[in-house]
């Protein structure tokens, strides 16, 4: 049996002071000052003042900062009610943006990243906006489903970052057929998370769990699946990704030994979670499910040991499908003697979903 570690705290948010951006307008008349100007509510006369706003970003829990995150502003210039161009950004490694040269007044700021949201709304002046204090993702923007398992417990992480969740008992009982089965049950969520160690039970229902996840997905739903629920990703998505072994067989590709693997980092928002391009992972038991290739986008890579099988070199280590909505699939997870950088990269996955 794996027995869990305590998750560690990632670092505070910080607060930051509001400040002015000098766009190079700061002689220009405040807003409403200049007889030129057009009275509220004249749509045909769209301001010819600009500003800039900046700020950072949070995770949900307000304890950490969201990478590559979607800020944007949709302007309309001529007031048709229609998106004429868009301010945007992506966060940085500390989570801040700057939109620049935005019109001047209201406007609505929308957050994205993954399944997750917020918005932030604003009052624009010429002489720029700094957000005087940190904004976080929406914990109620997301729903999200956890079938439970023997060796993963990814719902300690999901709490950690103040997350509400359903847990269906994947060790005992029907009770997760239920989704998984069932196409309009698992569209209630927005994520659906698989931990190691799910009960084979679901096999006996092959076809209908297949057609629904399929299902699921092309409609938008995300999926995690880790570690031992690797034949949900093999069977739903084949030819994606190769597992070791006999693909009729389930369990073949349990031939991954235990020990430490220094992986490749090759996701762009991973690198800068972790601040560097490899991370230290920690395989605290034998029999883990060994990728050899993949099709879909690879996150990690590193070179692994196999039984039976010797040194394989260079192999995908976690998987990201894009079919609609998104699927991720790592041979790590949540466990007994995680690391810091193991635990970084879920809790990157987890905002990616």
């Amino acid at each position: 049996m794996h027995r869990l570690l305590p998750i560690a705290l990632l670092l505070a948010c910080s607060d930051y002071k509001v400040h002015a951006i000098d766009d190079g307008n700061s002689g220009a008349d405040a807003p409403g000052d200049s007889t030129d100007e057009p009275s509220p509510g004249d749509d045909s006369s769209p301001s010819l003042e600009s500003g800039d706003v900046s700020g950072q970003i949070c995770d949900p829990s307000g304890d950490g900062w969201v990478v590559g995150a979607y800020v944007y502003v949709a302007v309309d210039d001529d007031g048709d009610g229609q998106e004429d161009w868009r301010a945007e950004d992506l966060t940085d490694g500390d989570g801040y943006f700057l939109l620049s040269g935005l019109p001047t007044g209201a406007h609505t700021i929308t957050v994205e990243k993954g399944s997750f949201s917020t918005t932030i709304d604003i009052a624009l002046g010429a002489e720029g906006l700094q957000l005087a204090t940190e904004e976080c993702l929406d914990p109620d923007s997301v729903s999200v489903a956890v079938v439970s398992g023997e060796y993963d417990a990814i719902e300690e992480l999901i709490q950690s970052m103040e997350l509400d969740y359903d847990l269906y008992n994947g060790l005992q009982g029907q009770e997760y057929l239920g989704l998984l089965t069932d196409p309009d049950t698992l569209m209630e969520y927005d994520i659906v998370f698989l931990n190691c160690g799910i009960n084979e039970r679901w096999m006996q229902h092959e076809a209908a769990v297949v057609s629904a996840l399929q299902q699921y997905v092309a409609a938008g739903g995300s999926v995690y699946a880790s570690d031992w629920s690797y034949r949900f990703v093999e069977l739903t998505f084949p030819g994606q990704i190769d597992f070791y072994g006999d693909d009729n067989r389930s369990g073949a590709a349990y031939v991954g030994n235990m020990g430490s693997i220094s992986a490749t980092v090759l996701d762009p928002d991973m690198k800068s979670v972790l601040g560097s391009s490899t991370a230290n992972l920690n395989y605290d038991l034998d029999s883990w499910a060994v990728i050899t290739a993949s099709s879909a986008e690879v996150l990690l890579r590193g070179d692994v040991q196999a039984w039976g099988a010797g040194p394989q070199q260079d192999v995908p280590l976690a998987v990201q499908i894009d079919d609609g909505g998104r699927v991720i699939y790592t041979t790590f997870h949540n466990e007994q003697q995680i690391t810091v950088d193991m635990e970084a990269l879920l809790m990157e996955i987890i905002l990616k979903l």
